[in-house]
């Protein structure tokens, strides 16, 4: 079977992608029903009208157009008479008979069904309310702050020894640009580190009030598409105390749900330190070392634990000696959960030992899928509970011990970053949002855009229909519809603008014909454009192949990896 295991790998892959991809052609299928609405209108002669592309299955005959449904439905086409400068004759009805101004109306109504689309789908997700996953959605693709006011790129952690270090980034800095162009939002800071692998970059920073101009070159990282950048910083968090346990240490000195923390024993909080055991698992990994150096200190200095703790307008501190506590959090159907553990219940010891998060991870990693006891307190009473093989059931979540995972608490406390909020709207004030989204939409593609012109991004970062259908079909399995719908908009809207570039064979294409047309007081010599599409054919046939072959490798690299 060893070497058929490759190919039964991909297949749901492929089955996946081949899902996904409907919407891609509801879109371009929604496209070409605008040309075909603005044909009609304009009195030209449609000769067909499809539902998907290659052979047909079936068909009818209703006046001078054929309705037909095809055996790929990844989208459809509009066939008009006199569309193609070899078939132009002259005659009545054909699309290049028709006076300029319908031409055009028909030409534009394609990319206008698009961007309305996408208009439309903002605006009944933002209609129906936003859950956490949108917001990241939405911030990732457009750059937009739901709930708070724009927020720019303020740096966290970092590495020591990273490319940003190396070159004069500080824990706290505001990148305010990057080559002269202004950054607002982290995934335009990301994009641009992502695609320039070993080239000098100049930041610009705030720090303490002043601008300070620097020289950072990202590392080249081996990927799928090639080398890509990467500086290996976080983007700051706060640090907020989400939970307090009743009668807890942290609970006698005054802390309180919310309080935002500031340093711990003097070090400044830029990230939310996590102490479980998976932060003992790498020596190697930059971020995880930040947590192990942030554990220790507080660990070498049990007696005294001292905070200042922001909370509204005060600066407060505080001081508590230090107790860790284990919590367990239970997956739902888990071998845990049948065994009778419950979230919430205190982990006192592991297999007779009293453990703490480094001697948790030694345990675990010792014991690896064989049975471990468990004593634990619920409420101050003492209950056990063993989990083996034997009692193993479906589904235990990758990662967990039979179902279990770890939330570990500092004197009573648990920090986190801040809750993405959920959001709602009106119907007019998420037609207000959703108007404003799509203008960011398409200023965010235009920029991509232009920097392509400029050579400054490869069109190797680009995704074709099977990155695009891969990221919808992940999104369907891991977030909510109104996530999925979102990204189906953000792609309409990216489809109108790319039909509306000067391309000879795109929209844009017969725009740029018009408005020589417009010029000239004649239209473009036939001749010249069948060779003008000739070559943009080649051209963008060569252009999709090569987007393709890079989509293919990402694709083929997270199945076999």
């Amino acid at each position: 079977m060893g070497i058929f295991e490759p190919i039964l790998a991909i297949l749901p892959i492929i089955k996946a992608v081949l899902i996904a991809i409907i919407p891609l052609g509801f879109l371009i299928f929604i496209h070409e029903l605008g040309h075909f609405l603005a044909a009609k209108k304009a009195g030209i002669k449609v000769n067909t009208f499809s539902l998907g592309f290659g052979p047909k299955i079936v068909g009818f005959r209703r006046g001078d157009t054929e309705y037909k449904l095809s055996w790929l439905p990844f989208g459809g086409y509009v066939q008009m008479e006199g569309e193609n400068p070899s078939e132009q004759t002259g005659a009545e009805g054909e699309f290049a008979s028709a006076s300029l101004g319908k031409r055009a109306f028909v030409v534009i109504a394609g990319p206008a069904v698009n961007l309305l689309f996408g208009l439309l789908a903002y605006w009944f997700v933002f209609g129906v309310g936003l859950n956490a996953d949108a917001v990241r959605l939405i911030n990732g693709l457009t750059g937009q702050s739901i709930g708070k006011t724009q927020e720019g790129v303020q740096i966290g952690w970092l590495d020591d020894d990273g490319p940003a270090a190396v070159g004069g980034v500080l824990p706290g800095d505001a990148i305010v640009s990057i080559n002269g162009d202004r950054i607002t939002n982290w995934p335009a800071f990301q994009t641009k580190i992502y695609t320039s692998p070993d080239k000098e970059l100049e930041f610009v920073v705030q720090r303490d009030g002043n601008l300070k101009t620097l020289t950072v070159v990202p590392e080249a990282v081996p990927d799928s598409r090639g080398d890509v950048g990467r500086l290996n910083v976080l983007k700051q968090d706060d640090v907020i105390v989400s939970q307090i346990d009743e009668g807890s240490l942290a609970a006698q000195v005054g802390l309180k749900v919310g309080d935002q923390i500031d340093t711990i024993n003097g070090h400044k909080m830029y990230n939310v330190p996590y102490f479980g055991p998976e932060i003992w698992q790498s020596e190697s990994d930059w971020r995880i070392i930040k947590h192990q150096n942030i554990y220790e200190n507080i660990d070498q200095n049990r007696d005294l634990l001292k905070l200042k703790v922001r909370r509204g307008d005060e600066m407060l501190a505080f001081q508590l000696p230090v107790k860790w506590q284990t919590k367990v959090n239970v997956e739902k159907n888990s071998t845990a959960q049948k065994a009778g553990i419950k979230t919430g219940d205190i982990l006192a010891t592991f297999n007779g030992k009293m453990v703490d998060s480094k001697s948790l991870y030694s345990e675990l990693k010792a014991l690896a899928n064989d049975s471990g006891t468990l004593g634990l307190i619920r409420k101050g009473v003492e209950k056990t509970a063993t989990l083996s093989p034997a009692d193993a059931t479906k589904p235990d979540g990758e990662g967990t011990f039979y179902g279990l995972t770890w939330s570990p608490s500092l004197s009573g406390m648990i920090l986190r970053s801040p809750e993405i909020p959920t959001q709602k709207y009106s119907l007019f004030s998420a037609f207000e949002k959703g108007l404003e989204t799509t203008w960011l939409t398409c200023t965010s593609i235009t920029r991509t855009l232009k920097q392509l012109v400029r050579g400054e991004v490869s069109p190797k970062y680009l995704s074709g229909p099977i990155g695009i259908a891969k990221v919808t079909n992940d999104m369907f399995a891991s977030v909510g519809l109104t996530s999925v719908l979102f990204f189906i908009g953000f792609i309409s809207i990216n489809l109108a603008i790319v039909n509306l570039l000067p391309i000879p064979i795109a929209d844009g294409g017969h725009l740029l014909f018009f408005a020589v047309e417009k010029i000239r007081g004649r239209p473009v010599p036939r001749k010249a454009q069948e060779i003008i599409q000739q070559v943009s054919v080649i051209l963008i046939i060569a252009l999709f192949l090569y987007i393709t072959w890079f989509d293919s490798l990402t694709l083929f690299h997270d199945v076999f990896n």
